[in-house]
């Protein structure tokens, strides 16, 4: 990646983390509403796994 792409995603660096955040939310409240006594760290670990899964995945489709 050049210098300019990278910090041009620099300036991105707070927005992705935000969304992220965003993501890990959206399936852990989903989570919560199918599994009456979820384990909230669980959870998330299973969530993180799957986003990375996800981010792999795409990463070999680019």
């Amino acid at each position: 990646m050049s210098s300019m792409q990278e910090l041009e995603l620099q300036k991105y660096h707070h927005e992705l983390v935000k969304d992220i955040q965003s993501l890990v939310e959206k399936y852990r409240r989903a989570m919560d509403w199918d599994i009456p006594d979820n384990n909230e760290k669980l959870a998330d670990k299973l969530i993180f796994e799957a986003i990375q899964k996800a981010l792999d995945a795409t990463r070999q489709q680019a």
